[in-house]
């Protein structure tokens, strides 16, 4: 009795059947296919990315990307807002006046030097 009830236990149910039109994941094709890639300058530079926890964190990369450096002297950081996902420009000014515009409220000021560093502070 104890030996029945000990391999009753050990039994497992049967697998569900899973008919679906799936394929495994890790097949190989016998002849390559190309695949076509854009263009590096295609590529907007200046976008907001999953990685950009802030304001500040994307607008240091972007000052980055620029050649520049970022120079914080507002107040405080600024969270990310959904009005910042249509932002996709290889023009840094076009990509900012989009930022400044979502930003209106805070009356945040954006200025890019010559030397290509870029000055956050907050509007009187």
């Amino acid at each position: 009795m104890l030996l029945a009830g000990l391999l009753q236990a050990c039994a497992a149910p049967k697998p569900i059947d899973i008919s679906d039109s799936w394929k495994p994941v890790n097949t190989l094709a016998a002849k390559p296919q190309e695949i076509p890639l854009k263009e590096e300058n295609e590529l907007p530079r200046f976008q907001m990315l999953p990685t950009d926890a802030t304001l500040r964190h994307m607008l240091e990369r972007w000052a980055k990307e620029n050649g520049g450096a970022l120079d914080w002297q507002y107040p405080s950081d600024l969270t990310l807002v959904s009005g910042l996902e249509s932002i996709k420009d290889n023009n840094l000014q076009r990509a900012l006046n989009a930022v400044r515009r979502n930003y209106a409220a805070q009356k945040l000021r954006i200025q890019v030097s010559a030397s290509r560093s870029m000055l956050v502070t907050k509007m009187p």
